[in-house]
């Protein structure tokens, strides 16, 4: 009796499954029209979307000053596990961090002022900031003005609205995210656009096992995107460097203070016994013998105390250039020649397929869809 069942069962799956094909293969021509229609569609977006270029740099994090447990990161990266977060030196920072850097409102300002030259600045230099904020430098995108004005419609009118009475002060450089007196960071809308705009094209991408870093930049051109890749590589550095090289770069200052007091005060010194032995040649009196003892004892003092920080001044700078990090460059930013996207072909595939599974379950469902509604409308008649 089980056996029976059993068959019964499959033989339905294989008839349900013959229907289902049947089904598809009537409907054919709905299913390669739509996708037809999906594949132009992908055709139109991909010719309508704007060109980007990516420019990017491999670099390799590393410091003067290695860890002593560099060795046994290096064997455990070689049986796969990653230790490059876990060994780290004393006030050292790590690569997790660098995003938030890269992220952070600071970083982004000082990215913000990078000069670039597009195609409609007419070979004029012009800073980051001012290509987000003045149209007359950007190109017009068919696409992004479609979409404002009808999918972000509601968004443009709302952004109309709030829009500030002072335009001047919404485009100017100057005014650029700047603490007021109780050092709080206030921005503008237009400022939060491009701090918005400039993060999201920033790449950033740490490959564990090798421990390197891809770093870069995607621009509407190639030589503006490698001119910010290249600042963004310097400007990163320099904030791990005074990250690194805060505590001993402090010390520095102290130490060449006082090295710079302790000179001065050692060459006065120096000065009063000179021109006092100058002054009293032959004397044998018990009040000068004295004097140039005292003076002398001075000079000697200050003599110590001066070579002793002046040798504390050469360790500190050994110390300032033993901890200070390099992003050494592996592979240098370079003029991209080919665009980054639209990938053309990754659309017409995605939009195909999607095409092709909508077209199935419109075609899959309907049926169904009918006949529910059918048994609906007599239910409601027999009622009624």
């Amino acid at each position: 009796m089980t056996e029976e069942k059993l068959q019964t069962t499959s033989h339905l799956d294989e008839i349900e499954l013959k229907d289902l094909i049947v089904q598809l293969w009537k409907n054919r021509k709905f299913i390669l029209m739509v996708t037809g229609i999906f594949f132009l569609l992908g055709i139109l977006i991909a010719f309508t979307s704007p060109v980007e270029y990516t420019a990017q740099s491999v670099i390799l994090p590393q410091s003067a000053k290695q860890s002593s447990m560099g060795n046994l990161g290096n064997l455990a990266s070689i049986v796969g596990v990653n230790m490059g977060t876990a060994v780290m030196t004393e006030g050292s920072i790590s690569t997790a961090i660098y995003p938030q850097i890269l992220n952070s409102l600071p970083f982004v300002r000082e990215i913000m002022e990078t000069p670039i030259v597009v195609e409609k600045s007419n070979r004029k230099a012009i800073t980051l900031y001012e290509y987000y904020s003045e149209k007359e430098y950007r190109k017009v995108n068919i696409l992004a003005v479609i979409k404002k004005y009808t999918i972000g419609l509601p968004r443009t009118l709302i952004s109309a609205f709030r829009r500030p009475k002072n335009k001047q002060q919404e485009v100017s450089v100057n005014t650029i995210i700047t603490p007021d007196s109780l050092g709080i960071v206030k921005i503008t809308q237009q400022e939060q656009s491009v701090y918005n705009a400039i993060k999201g094209s920033i790449k950033y991408e740490y490959n564990a096992k090798e421990g390197v870093i891809k770093l870069g930049y995607t621009f509407p051109e190639a030589l503006a995107a490698a001119q910010v890749s290249e600042q963004l590589h310097k400007s990163l550095e320099k904030y791990v460097i005074d990250y690194k090289t805060e505590k001993v770069q402090e010390n520095l200052t102290f130490v060449e203070q006082s090295y710079a007091e302790a000179r001065k005060d050692f060459l006065q010194k120096q000065s009063n016994l000179a021109a006092f032995q100058d002054a009293n040649r032959g004397l044998i009196t018990a009040t000068g013998r004295a004097t140039e003892t005292r003076l002398r004892s001075e000079y000697d003092i200050a003599f110590t105390v001066y070579n002793e920080l002046a040798k504390q001044l050469e360790q500190a700078r050994l110390s300032v250039k033993e901890e200070k990090p390099v992003l050494t460059v592996i592979s240098p930013v370079i003029v991209p020649l080919q665009k980054s996207s639209p990938n053309i072909g990754r659309l017409l595939v995605i939009f195909s397929l999607l095409g092709f599974i909508i077209s199935n379950v419109w075609v899959l469902t309907i049926p169904y869809l009918k006949g529910i509604f059918e048994k609906n409308d007599q239910y409601d008649n027999v009622i009624f």
